[in-house]
C-alpha cells in the first residue's frame, strides 16, 4: 500500500531493508545523457540540488539521514504523480527514480514535512529519441499499458466475486475470494497510486487521497482525517472477527473504487512512458522490502507471500517488457538484473505450500533469517533496476 501521508517505518522495517551497501558520495550533476538531482529529505522539507536543470532524462537520487517525519518523495506536475518512492526510513541506503522531463515547473512533494512541496524547474525541451531502441521502448510502453488494463479488468471481476460473498455473509467464500483478488492488484499497484480517488485532480490536497489509499490502505498509513476503506478492512473483519457484520458497505465502496481505476486505465488518454515501467518495477520491489517482509501488509490473514509473489511477478513482467530494448542499451546490466530476478524467484518458490493460503506458507511461520535473505535478494535486483531507469529514460 502506498500512503499519501507520512508512514512511520518501524525498527523491524529498518533492520530488514537497512542491510544494503552504502551509496556513492559522487556529487556530479550528470551521468552520461542522464542528469542527476539530489533530494535530501528533512523534517522541514525536501532540499533539491540543483533545483533547476535542462530538459531530458533526470535521475532523482533520494536520501534520508534523520527525517523521521517524512518517508515518501513524489514528483508532481499539475498535481499529478509522475514518479515516487515511499517508506524511505532514516539511515536507509539512497534510492532513486528516473523520468524524462520537458520544460516547466514541477514539484517535489514530501508528505509530513513542515514545507511539503518544493518547486523544481526544468528548462527547454527534451530531445525525442529516434531509432531502433526508441521504437522498442515505445512499443514496450504500449505493451505495458495493455498488461495493466488486463490486470485491472481481472481485479474488477475478482472483486465482484468478493463483494457477492460478503453480501451473502459467506465467510469461507469471502476469504477465498479475497486471496484470489489480491494478486491482480499487487501486480500493478503503483498505477493506482498515480490516480486520485473520487475524480479529484490533486492527490496531494489534504482533502483527497489517491486510489491506492482508498483501495489498499492499512490503518497505520492514514492521515488523521482519512477514513479507512478497502481490502484490509475486510481482511481484519474476516480473519480477526470471523464474520462479515457491517461489511456490505465497505465491500461496495471497494468495488466502486476498483471500477474507477478500471475506467481510468481503459481511457484512451491513459499513457505509460518507458521510464514509468522501470520506476513501477522498482516501486513493486519497494513494496516487498518495506511492507511485505515486515508482515505489515496482511497483518490479519498472514498471506503476505501471496502479495509478495504478485509484486515480484509484476516487477518481472515490467522488466521483461523493456528487456529487448535494455539489452541493446546495456547487455551486461540486463544480464545482472535477470540473474538477480532468478535468485528472487528461487527464494520465494521455497516458501510454497500447496496446503497454505494461496499456495504459500503463512507468513507468521517465516524466520528472521529467511526474511533477511529475501531482503538481500530484493535489494540485489533494486539497485541495477535503478541504473536501468536512467538509461531507459535517456533512450526514450
Amino acid at each position: 500500500m502506498r500512503a499519501r501521508r507520512v508512514v512511520a517505518v518501524g525498527a523491524t522495517a529498518v533492520a530488514i531493508v537497512g542491510i544494503a551497501a552504502c551509496s556513492s558520495d559522487d556529487d556530479s550533476s550528470s551521468s552520461g545523457d542522464t542528469k542527476t538531482v539530489k533530494v535530501e529529505m528533512t523534517n522541514d522539507g525536501c532540499k533539491v540540488t540543483p533545483d533547476k536543470v535542462d530538459a531530458g532524462a533526470i535521475t532523482f537520487e533520494i536520501s534520508n539521514t534523520d527525517a523521521a517525519a517524512v518517508s515518501e518523495v513524489e514528483l508532481l506536475k499539475d498535481g499529478k504523480i509522475l514518479a515516487e518512492r515511499e517508506n524511505i526510513a532514516p539511515g536507509m541506503t539512497a534510492t532513486s527514480f528516473s523520468h524524462k522531463l520537458d520544460g516547466g515547473e514541477y514539484q517535489i512533494y514530501c508528505p509530513g514535512a513542515t514545507n511539503e512541496k518544493t518547486t523544481f524547474t526544468v528548462s527547454g525541451q527534451a530531445v525525442q529519441a529516434t531509432g531502433t531502441v526508441a521504437d522498442q521502448l515505445a512499443a514496450a510502453a504500449n505493451e505495458y499499458k495493455q498488461y495493466v488494463i488486463t490486470q485491472v479488468n481481472g481485479l474488477t471481476d475478482a472483486t465482484t466475486v468478493l463483494v457477492d460473498a460478503v453480501k451473502a455473509g459467506d465467510v469461507a467464500a469471502a476469504k477465498d475470494a479475497y486471496i484470489k483478488a489480491r494478486p491482480y492488484y499487487e501486480r500493478i499497484e503503483p498505477i493506482a497510486g498515480a490516480f486520485c480517488a473520487n475524480g479529484a485532480e490533486d492527490c496531494s490536497d489534504n482533502n483527497a487521497v489517491n486510489l491506492d489509499v482508498a483501495i489498499d490502505a492499512r490503518p497505520d498509513a492514514l492521515g488523521p482525517t482519512d477514513k479507512w476503506t478497502g481490502f484490509h478492512v475486510l481482511e481484519k473483519q474476516l480473519w480477526e472477527a470471523g464474520n462479515l457484520d457491517g461489511m456490505t458497505p465497505v465491500a461496495e465502496q471497494l468495488l466502486t473504487n476498483v471500477k474507477e481505476l478500471q475506467q481510468l486505465v481503459n481511457e484512451p488518454t491513459f499513457e505509460v512512458k518507458p521510464a514509468d515501467i522501470i520506476n513501477g518495477a522498482g516501486d513493486l520491489l519497494d513494496e516487498v522490502s518495506t511492507s511485505k517482509l515486515t508482515g505489515e501488509e496482511e497483518a490479519y490473514s498472514h498471506i503476505d507471500f501471496v502479495d509478495m509473489y504478485a509484486n515480484i511477478e509484476g516487477s518481472q513482467q515490467a522488466f521483461a517488457i523493456v528487456k529487448p530494448a535494455l539489452n541493446q542499451i546495456d547487455p551486461q546490466l540486463t544480464t545482472t538484473i535477470q540473474q538477480a530476478f532468478d535468485k528472487v524467484t528461487e527464494l520465494i518458490d521455497s516458501f510454497r505450500d500447496p496446503n497454505g493460503p494461496g499456495g504459500f506458507k503463512s507468513f507468521d511461520q517465516v524466520s528472521p533469517e529467511q526474511k533477511r535473505e529475501m531482503a538481500a535478494a530484493i535489494i540485489a535486483v533494486k539497485d541495477p533496476l535503478s541504473q536501468a531507469g536512467g538509461k531507459i529514460a535517456a533512450a526514450s
